[in-house]
Parts: C-alpha cells; sequence; structure tokens
C-alpha cells in the first residue's frame, strides 16, 4: 500500500538530524538516503541497502509513500519508521552509529536503576504490594491472576522490595481458569 506524502525539510531532534523526512501520523519517517548520510556512509543509499539485506526484518518497520520531489514529479520512495532507523544503527559499524548505540544504553541503563524515593512514597508501594498480594489470593480468574502479578512486580520494583513468594498464596496461576469456559 503506498500512502501520499508531502515531504518535510529536515527534521531534528537533539544530535539527529534527518535530511529527508515525511510525517505519517505525526512520526518522522526517513528515507534510505538521509540515514545513510547521518550514518555518513560514502554511498548513502547503498550502506542501508547493505544493512537491510542481512537483516530483512527491519522492513517491517517501513512503508511505501508517494512523494512529490522539488521538481513537482512523484515517485514512490520507502521510508522507515523511527524503530526502523534506530535497527538499522543497530546494525551499522558507522562511528556515528556507535554512539548513537551509545547514548541509547546509557539511556537504557538510566531507566534500568532504581529510581530515588522518599519514605512515604516507598511506604505506600508497600501497601500496595500487600494489597494487591491479598487480591491474588483471592482470585478464581487466570487472567485477572496475570494481570494483578504483573501490578504487583512492577510496585516491587519501585519499592526495591522482593517479590513476595506466591507459591505461599496456595493457588498456582497455571490451575486457574478463565471464567467461561
Amino acid at each position: 500500500m503506498t500512502k501520499n506524502s508531502i515531504p518535510s525539510g529536515p527534521f531534528t531532534w537533539g544530535d539527529i538530524q534527518i535530511s529527508q523526512n515525511v510525517f505519517i501520523d505525526n512520526i518522522p519517517h526517513a528515507t534510505k538516503r538521509a540515514m545513510g548520510e547521518f550514518f555518513e556512509y560514502a554511498d548513502p543509499r547503498l550502506g542501508v541497502n547493505t544493512i537491510l539485506n542481512r537483516n530483512a526484518y527491519i522492513e517491517e518497520f517501513s512503508v511505501d509513500v508517494n512523494m512529490t520531489s522539488t521538481d513537482s514529479k512523484k515517485y514512490d520512495t520507502r521510508v522507515y519508521h523511527p524503530m526502523g532507523f534506530l535497527l538499522i544503527a543497530m546494525e551499522s559499524d558507522q562511528p556515528k552509529a556507535k554512539l548513537m548505540k551509545e547514548a541509547i544504553a546509557r539511556f537504557v541503563w538510566h531507566y534500568a536503576q532504581p529510581q530515588e524515593t522518599t519514605t512515604k512514597e516507598r511506604n505506600s508501594y508497600i501497601r500496595e504490594i500487600e494489597r494487591l498480594t491479598i487480591l491474588l489470593s483471592t482470585t478464581n480468574d487466570a487472567m485477572v491472576y496475570k494481570q494483578i502479578e504483573s501490578t504487583l512486580q512492577y510496585y516491587c520494583r519501585l519499592a526495591s522490595w522482593p517479590m513476595p513468594d506466591l507459591a505461599q498464596l496456595g493457588q498456582d496461576p497455571k490451575q486457574l481458569r478463565l471464567e467461561g469456559l
């Protein structure tokens, strides 16, 4: 399916500047050439095509658009969602891609670390852990059990608190059946 799009000017976000992009549902999508230029390949399209040939799954994050060029002619062009751009960066060995990978690793590391919480916040998380544990002990619905368990894990992470031993509840989520079955 080809979408009609009008190219916009350069897109800039932080240190990332993309020369050719289109907005689809308010999300910037970049062309192969623009990504190749960003990563400073000698032949921008060839550099990106080499990565795409080795990693076909990245095409899942692209779409064909009908772009109007500066000479008013329309061209079918494949553009890549930011997720596709990121995956291409992860597969690239270019120096700029390595810097991008490092920035992403720092971002993930930052959010993987326990965040500072006040005693009041931590106590409220612990009360929520207790409440959710009681809910888990009373539910008979496997889907509800899994949702409560997931929420419980979230609050345990927030409180830097160990996950309760759910086997002590006397119920095994594998034994619970969905209601109506």
